[in-house]
Parts: structure tokens; C-alpha cells; sequence
């Protein structure tokens, strides 16, 4: 089992933050969190990443029970990709010397490296098809181009859970559909990470996903697979108001709200 958590409570200066989350994420599958602002997504997965720590209930990751089991090797086993990333390195690094400060759980080289360390970060980026960053600085990088690099450096630790949080923040229609393909591309690789996506956007959601869970005030509003989640009825509780599905290929859907 990847994770699992059995009735999960988070409390914030007596304030319920998480409320009785229950989850399990099996091997084989990936996940996608749909949850809208403050809907509790990045206290669920600073808890997952052992950043907070739960208020009570049992959390299992990667086999390590939390509070039993070695939570420090655990975090180097997770890869996390998100918009807060993108301003912590220096400008003028290259792609691949970017890439290669995820060996080092860094945001800068501060251990000495060779052309072979350099090669190792090259293949990967060539790897997620993103060899045309080779050799150019972060500086000149675009947006999407930029979260797409930090998705190669998490992967060079071979992780084996991968959390994209909010990836696509910030990035217009072209740049968003780019990395979306190229987050189907790591769902494909043959030693693929166990991979979580965290939106607010429901048509972010490809087909490479196999189960969906809602987080909606704090607590689980529904989870499993995706076409069994992604329902008018299940979306229209979701979203307080009722919504309609327009299908838009490849197992896509866009969320269109009924306006009275």
C-alpha cells in the first residue's frame, strides 16, 4: 500500500482543520485531489509529508507508521512540485545543474560535481521530453518550462511518491497543456512514481488518473475511481451549486455551473 489513513484529524489552535479523512492509495493507481481554496489540500499534504503533524487518527506512508517508523528517511522518498519552488534558485544556474540539486535535497550546488552528474541530470530531463531546456539558464525559462524542471529535479531522487501541488498555477491555456502532457509522460515511464495532482481545476484531471478524491471544508466528500467521482450529482454537492459535464475527449471534462 502506498498510503493510508484512518480517521485523520487535524486541529489548528482548537480550530478542526481536517475532519475524519480516510484514504487508502494502492499500488497501480493515481490520484488526483480536487479541492477548492481552503478546502484543507496542502494541510493534507504537509501532513503526508510529515511537515504537521496529525492531531490524531493513524496515518501509514510507504509502510512507515507515523510515530513508529523512521520519518526522516521517508521524506527523501517523496518528491513534492509546486508553485512555492519556482523562486528558490539561483537565475543563473542551467537546466541540468538545477535538475542535479535534487540529488542534493538542495535549492543550490553546494557539493562539488562532474560531467557525469551533469550527463545523469541531461538523461532525465531527455527522459520527460524536456531536452530543448538543456543548457539554458533558469532566467530564460518560462513559467510552465520552469515547473516542468522542477518535476525532472524531483524525479532524480527517484522518489516513490510524487506530489504535483497546484502545478499549473499561474500558467495561461498553451503553457498549461504542455505540462500537462508531460505529466502524462511520467505517468508512462517504466519506473514511475506513485503520482498525486492537486488542482482546484476539474478539467486538469487526463485520463492518465485512475481515481479521484474530494476535499471539501476539511473533509472527504467522496473518493475512488474517477468515473465513478466525476458525476453531475457528486460535482453539484461539491460545488454547492448544480453543474453540468461537457465532455471534452481523452476522458476530459469541463465543470460548466447552472446560473438561475
Amino acid at each position: 500500500m502506498i498510503l493510508s489513513l484512518k480517521h485523520v484529524y487535524y486541529k489548528r489552535q482548537g480550530i478542526i482543520i481536517l475532519e475524519d479523512i480516510n484514504w487508502e492509495f494502492q499500488p497501480g493507481e493515481r490520484w488526483a485531489i480536487l479541492g477548492l481554496n481552503g478546502a484543507g489540500k496542502s494541510t493534507l499534504l504537509r501532513i503526508l509529508m510529515a511537515e504537521f503533524w496529525k492531531t490524531s487518527g493513524d496515518l501509514t506512508v510507504l509502510g512507515v507508521e507515523f510515530g513508529k517508523g523512521d520519518i526522516p528517511s521517508l521524506r527523501t522518498k517523496i518528491g513534492v512540485v509546486g508553485s512555492f519552488l519556482a523562486e528558490r534558485f539561483p537565475i543563473d544556474l542551467t537546466a541540468e545543474q538545477i535538475v542535479l540539486t535534487g540529488k542534493y535535497k538542495s535549492s543550490i550546488l553546494y557539493r562539488e560535481y562532474g560531467q557525469a552528474e551533469l550527463d545523469e541530470a541531461k538523461a532525465m530531463l531527455k527522459s520527460i521530453k524536456a531536452s530543448h531546456l538543456i543548457g539554458r539558464t533558469y532566467a530564460s525559462l518560462s513559467q510552465g518550462e520552469r515547473q516542468l524542471l522542477l518535476i525532472a529535479r524531483s524525479l532524480m531522487e527517484d522518489p516513490a511518491i510524487l506530489i504535483l501541488d497546484e502545478a499549473t498555477v499561474g500558467l495561461d491555456l498553451l503553457a498549461r497543456e504542455r505540462l500537462l502532457h508531460h505529466i502524462d509522460s511520467i505517468c508512462q515511464l517504466p519506473n514511475a512514481p506513485a503520482i498525486i495532482y492537486v488542482t482546484h481545476h476539474a478539467e486538469e484531471i487526463t485520463n492518465n488518473f485512475t481515481h479521484v478524491l474530494l476535499l471539501k471544508e476539511g473533509k472527504v466528500l467522496a473518493q475512488g475511481p474517477k468515473q465513478e467521482i466525476l458525476t453531475p450529482a457528486l460535482l453539484s454537492d461539491f460545488y454547492g451549486n448544480q453543474v453540468e459535464l461537457i465532455e471534452l475527449g481523452d476522458e476530459r471534462l469541463f465543470i460548466k455551473p447552472i446560473l438561475n
